[in-house]
């Protein structure tokens, strides 16, 4: 495996401004035909290096370009030296699933051989929440998401909006709520959450997306670890739970879609009063990339 770091720009919050990403770096030793790639979101307050053992484990063991990028307003983007810590008031998981996707973007720019077939994503907590996202926008994309102890919406606690420091219009609401967006999801879901979870409840989150899966006919498929709280200790190690999930797909599904990023898609999602539309035919410094009407 070889680990290194690069710096792209995403999407800005003011037309050319673009924002700076820093993303982690896992490549197998030895790259063929079959070396897909893995997107990896880190959780809320954390930082690129937080799922570094997965990471590791699974460059050369699953064959995957593994890429973890610090995506905006969380640690070392909000604390260059401490890497922990979030600002307020937090935009959750909107621009940051944009920095996410726009990595995997340049990523498969740089590195054209990657076979496009093989994109999986994963992520824990907010980074679930955000791999959640990124096949809503980007639809067409990864042969598997994989969320771990994850949220799947913004306000289902007063504490939870407290920690993010500002109102939500309704359609800034719906746009991060992914049961409210589930008809955009068309890629294969697998899951993972511990029962004694008191960060963010199982309940209410990945059981609630589980049986609205199930209810359309969308595959999904979960395991629950009885006692396991947000990071599923004690009941299992984070890696060893993520190698019991990724055995059941990483080796063997594809994605016989033609990916977002390569047709130039133009995706488009209600959200109320308000339409969101996505270009990836576009770059981050076109106006026309992202557009709210």
């Amino acid at each position: 495996m070889r680990q290194f770091e690069y710096i792209f720009d995403s999407i800005g919050c003011q037309p050319n401004h673009p924002k700076k990403i820093t993303v982690l770096a896992a490549a197998p030793d030895r790259m063929d035909a079959r070396t897909g790639a893995l997107l990896v979101c880190h959780g809320w307050g954390t930082n690129r290096y937080q799922h570094l053992d997965i990471l590791k484990a699974a460059a050369d063991r699953y064959n995957l370009f593994c890429i973890a990028p610090e995506f905006r307003m969380s640690g070392y983007d909000y604390d260059p030296l401490g890497g922990y810590g979030w600002y307020m008031p937090y935009d959750m998981s909107f621009y940051q699933t944009f920095d996410a996707l726009l990595a995997l973007r340049f990523l498969l720019q740089i590195h054209p051989e990657l076979n496009r077939h093989r994109l999986f994503s994963y992520g824990g907590s907010q980074g679930g929440h955000i791999v959640l996202l990124g096949g809503i926008f980007a639809p067409h994309t990864f042969a598997a998401i994989y969320a771990s102890s994850s949220l799947v919406w913004v306000t289902d606690t007063p504490d939870r909006l407290a920690e993010v420091g500002r109102d939500y219009s309704e359609e800034e609401k719906n746009i991060r709520s992914v049961p409210y967006l589930l008809d955009h999801l068309d890629t294969p879901l697998f899951m993972e959450h511990g029962t004694a979870d008191d960060n963010v409840s199982h309940l209410t989150h990945t059981a609630l997306l589980e049986k609205l899966m199930k209810e359309r006919g969308k595959p999904c498929e979960v395991i629950y670890y009885e006692g396991g709280n947000h990071d599923l200790a004690p009941t299992i190690k984070k890696v060893e739970a993520f190698h019991a999930m990724a055995a059941k797909f990483m080796d063997t599904y594809e994605n016989n879609r033609r990916d977002d990023f390569a047709s130039g898609s133009v995706i488009t999602i209600p959200c109320g009063a308000k339409t969101l539309t996505v270009d990836w035919g576009k770059e981050v410094r076109d106006e026309g990339f992202m557009i709210w009407k």
